[in-house]
């Protein structure tokens, strides 16, 4: 076991001339049993009096922040604050410039951008998988090479720094530890939204924080706070919900769980991001302009980060885009005014990919990269992503410094959130991790993975209960997803882009390193031996006349940010005419939807049964199976709204009537309108919380906290029964109305919600409670920006859309 005392005092290591040749096996062992412990930093401080404080580990984090900021030259702050994408450390040329990928760690590199740079953080970009770091010919990108990588820069970086500070390495784990192609995946977040569970989300984040520690990227670039609002946006499926309650209650419950475990060794951080409005672009493309009233931003968008900032998220990542004509990246008011003050966030904030630069080169806010950091650093921004180019960083930051562009105490203040954030992560006293654990780590978790898979899985559409079958039933099953683990998993799933197989012109996984895991073909064939699949159309219409029923999975191939954006998003013509030539066999057809957001169904609307199943569960092949053929009761519920797709709007003054596809936005919570077009209103195909169940549920006996004081807490409470015959889990949402408000607000605003599971017959009386302050809105006119407050008077909790029951309280001072 070594310290980074240890590390720094010419121990047998990693050096320069070793790494230079083959790597070999012998060479690893030294790396990949690297560790520290606090114990042996503490024991190595009481034997030697003159160690710095800042290498104590028994010394209190502000103490050794102090201790270790006093000691630090401007350049060495300076390069606390920039992250650089792995491939320039890991160049196969003296360049360093990212060229062959990412390789072992070249000795040049390093010497160039963690001793001369002095760089403080190291990024895995989205298409950045490791190559074989055994030298026996693996495929690389195992839990095993993250670690090899990690321990190698790490090691490196202390050892030949001159106060031996530790790196920080970032990478995306939006769904699990998504790139070694061996990890079990969870749903993308839009599908862990649908299970309403809280406990799951915590679960999906402990799962991915083990693997992060068991590798040393603990730096996790998750989870998206954005919401749902547009599902034209290629990044929808990154979201929990288009509610800000559903989605700040799944937001904090991952950073608990992505933020949780570690002790007497590496913790992990989450980063709440993109702060704040990324979602709410104008036309539904990723990283353009919004133009976002404050008042919709403040009421609607901040509770949602909030929710994940408040329950301890040590890091926030900065919108790309432009709100209201002016970056995020370089917004006083959203970074410092909103972020630290109104909410008061304390940890570091980090840009975007590239997003400091840009200032000057896509949006001339300043000449050049002095400029543009300048405006960045002083906006609020701690640390750039920039990710290349450490050198022009240090000299266009030096020269901020030297003009009084930038103040030493406001570099101080940033550097010293940098540091604090690496103290209490134990990067000084445990940076290293012991490599030969790390696959074991990084495969864990597939029970978990399933269960959420299980409880995500939604049910829209069950005509003359068409499911579940039975286990023995004929079934032939089609669809160009029914047996694609690309489509399966979409986005940020080996590579940035996804698996191999999606088609792109770029930045996908590699061709031999598809995810482990279960198909809906594979999981349908597990359950039942009569379950045959057909390739085409031809086959799949010809096999379902000697079958009982056809399932057809339909839906997206895998995109990520940029290749995701769609102006109308919907099944693409071939699987439109594949679903109708099925349902003209009269055979039941089950439609399984395999997608990152809701999409125009065309003849799949009037299928036997619509299944949703999102992406990126590897394990979602088997929900899917368990929930066809009865094995769980399907229990997810819309945590978004699906439009209408009608091919005109119909019905003279009919507000309700369904609109064309891309009649956008149309949310759950749209404000109150004095108009008479038709579909104007709220006309989803399906609406936000809607799902079936094999059973049915009744809610009764609703009452709630009769007064409360603005600062308080509502209590509801009522009684759900399981009225069916089998056992079977409601989620019951909870609504505020208020009748009377000077500033417009939805009819119903989701407060709350409770998950019950019960057996056939049996009841259950829950409470259900929400702080009076998620009714906080923004007091004033069209202009206003002041921080939002409750308004006093009367309030309805309500059950139900619209409300099958009411129980009236009063806020007061």
């Amino acid at each position: 076991m070594h310290s980074i005392r240890g590390l720094t005092l010419g121990k047998r290591g990693i050096t320069g001339t070793r790494l230079r040749r083959p790597i070999t096996a012998t060479l690893l062992a030294i790396v990949l049993t690297t560790a520290l412990s606090a114990s042996a930093v503490a024991r190595t401080a009481a034997s030697a009096s003159s160690q710095p404080a800042y290498l104590n580990a028994s010394t209190p984090v502000p103490a050794r922040v102090s201790d270790l900021l006093g000691r630090m030259t401007l350049p060495e702050k300076i390069g606390q604050m920039v992250q650089i994408e792995a491939t320039q450390v890991t160049d196969k040329t003296s360049a360093c410039t990212s060229q062959g990928g990412f390789n072992l760690p070249n000795p040049t590199c390093e010497q160039k951008i963690f001793v001369d740079n002095h760089a403080g953080s190291i990024l895995a970009g989205g298409t950045d998988i490791p190559i074989d770091t055994t030298g026996k010919g693996g495929p690389g990108n195992t839990g095993l090479d993250w670690a090899t990588e990690y321990n190698t820069m790490q090691s490196y970086a202390i050892k030949n720094s001159r106060l031996h500070i530790p790196v920080i390495f970032g990478v995306d784990a939006v769904h699990g530890f998504g790139h070694p192609y061996q990890a079990p995946l969870f749903p993308q977040s839009i599908g862990m939204g649908a299970t309403w569970d809280p406990s799951a989300a915590q679960a999906g984040g402990a799962v991915t924080a083990n693997a992060l520690r068991a590798t040393g990227w603990n730096w996790d670039f998750a989870p998206v706070q954005d919401l749902a609002r547009d599902n034209r946006w290629g990044r929808y499926y990154e979201t929990w919900a288009e509610e800000p309650a559903l989605a700040a209650a799944l937001g904090a419950a991952n950073v608990r769980g992505l933020q949780s475990g570690g002790a007497g060794g590496l913790k992990v951080t989450a980063t709440v991001k993109h702060f704040a409005g990324y979602s709410q672009s104008i036309n539904g493309h990723d990283r353009v302009q919004a133009d976002l009233p404050i008042r919709y931003l403040q009421d609607t968008f901040l509770p949602s980060y909030a929710g994940a900032i408040n329950a301890g998220s040590g890091t926030v990542m900065v919108n790309s885009g432009s709100v209201n004509g002016i970056p995020a990246t370089a917004s006083h008011y959203l970074l410092t005014t909103l972020l630290r003050g109104r909410m008061g966030f304390k940890g570091v904030v980090i840009s975007d990919y590239g997003d400091v630069g840009a200032l000057a080169s896509t949006y001339h806010m300043a000449a050049d990269l002095a400029g543009a950091a300048a405006l960045a650093i002083n906006a609020g921004v701690d640390m750039a992503m920039l990710p290349f180019n450490a050198d022009q960083w240090q000299t266009a930051v030096q020269q901020d410094v030297a003009n009084h562009s930038i103040s030493v105490s406001t570099i101080n203040q940033a550097v010293s959130r940098i540091l604090t954030l690496k103290f209490q992560l134990g990067l000084f006293d445990h940076p290293t991790v012991d490599a030969s654990k790390a696959d074991a780590a990084v495969t864990a978790g597939r029970d978990v993975t399933l269960k959420a898979a299980q409880e995500s899985m939604t049910l829209l559409r069950n005509q003359n209960n068409a499911l579940p079958l039975s286990a023995s039933s004929k079934l032939v099953v089609t669809g160009p997803s029914a047996d694609s683990m690309t489509n399966q998993l979409g986005g940020w799933s080996v590579s940035w882009q996804g698996v191999f197989g999606a088609g792109h012109v770029c930045c996908m996984g590699p061709a031999d390193q598809i995810p482990p895991g279960t198909t809906v073909l594979k999981g349908l064939q597990a359950a039942d031996p009569n379950v045959t699949y057909a390739a085409d159309q031809a086959t799949a219409v010809k096999d379902a006349a000697g079958a009982d029923a056809v399932v057809v999975a339909v839906g997206e191939k895998a995109y990520a940010e940029g290749l995701g954006d769609n102006p109308s998003p919907q099944l693409a013509p071939d699987q439109q005419t594949l679903v109708s030539a099925l349902e003209a066999t009269g055979k039941p057809v089950i439609v399984v939807v395999i997608a990152g957001r809701p999409l125009g169904l065309g003849p799949a609307e009037n299928a036997s049964a619509v299944l949703m199943a999102y992406q990126g569960s590897t394990e979602a092949g088997a929900a899917v199976a368990d929930t066809i053929f009865g094995k769980i009761d399907p229990s997810g519920k819309l945590p978004v709204t699906w439009p209408s797709d009608a091919a005109t709007t119909g019905g003279d003054f009919n507000t309700g009537a369904p609109s064309p596809l891309g009649d956008q936005p149309k949310v759950f919570d749209q404000l109150p309108y004095t108009g008479s077009g038709q579909g104007s209103g709220y006309n989803p195909l399906y609406p936000f919380a809607f799902g079936l169940s094999y059973t049915t549920f009744k809610v009764s006996g609703l009452s709630a906290t009769s007064s409360v004081a603005r600062n308080g807490t509502v209590f509801a409470r009522f009684t759900v029964a399981n009225t069916g015959t089998k056992a079977g889990t409601d989620i019951v949402p909870v609504y505020v109305h208020q009748p009377v408000s000077p500033v417009l607000v939805p009819n119903q605003r989701l407060a709350g919600f409770t998950r019950v599971t019960l057996d056939a017959g049996q009841s259950k009386t829950v409470q259900v409670s929400f702080p009076v302050s998620v009714l906080a809105v923004t007091p004033g006119d069209i202009q206003s920006d002041s921080p939002p407050a409750v308004e006093l008077g009367a309030y309805q909790v309500q059950l139900g859309t619209p409300a099958t029951a009411s129980a009236d309280f009063s806020i007061h001072s």
